[in-house]
């Protein structure tokens, strides 16, 4: 009995790790498609996964997010040090096998002034040489947005903001209750 109980676990651990590794090519091969196709104008979108929608670099109101991210950090970096209960994260230019996605990064500690430090917080789809989790710096200068999330409110985000009318209509909706400044 124990034999049978042993080997169905084994072979149920080999079918989710199969899952996992078609779901993560059919991420990879998404991304890949995405980034193949042309976009038609700056307000040009493609839903990547349930999680990633790609944008073109060109969207004027993506890169007023972004500035108004840069102008903002220091409240960041603020907030960071202050030791207030949350969760910290930044959004950077990630690059692997020649593109290029914009991705979260839990941040633990701040270097100086110069780089956060921290993990993954997303899985990229552009490849496998970085995963979920994975310890990393960033650099400052490559800071494009940045998110404090507590357990009732989110300051910062200002590209998620710009990304709520991509999203599905409940998670639109309570993200956007959430934001606060």
């Amino acid at each position: 009995m124990r034999i049978f109980i042993i080997a169905g676990a084994a072979i149920a651990v080999v079918c989710v790790a199969a899952v996992q590794v078609a779901n993560s090519k059919l991420d990879q091969t998404r991304a890949a498609e995405a980034n193949r196709a042309v976009p038609q104008s700056a307000d040009d979108r493609r839903v990547v996964s349930d999680n990633v929608v790609a944008y073109t670099t060109k969207n004027a109101e993506l890169l007023e997010a972004r500035q108004k991210a840069r102008e903002t950090l220091p409240r960041f970096v603020s907030l960071l040090k202050s030791g207030m209960p949350a969760t910290y994260t930044i959004k950077f230019p990630l690059r692997q096998n020649g593109q290029t996605e914009h991705i979260w990064l839990q941040v633990a500690d701040i270097k100086g002034d110069s780089a956060f430090i921290g993990r993954l917080a997303n899985k990229p789809v552009n490849g496998n040489q970085y995963q979920i989790g994975q310890v990393m710096t960033v650099p400052i200068a490559d800071v494009e947005d940045w998110m404090v999330r507590t357990s009732d409110a989110i300051y910062g985000g200002y590209t998620t903001r710009h990304a709520l009318k991509d999203m599905p209509k409940p998670q639109q909706e309570k993200l956007a209750a959430m934001f606060k400044d």
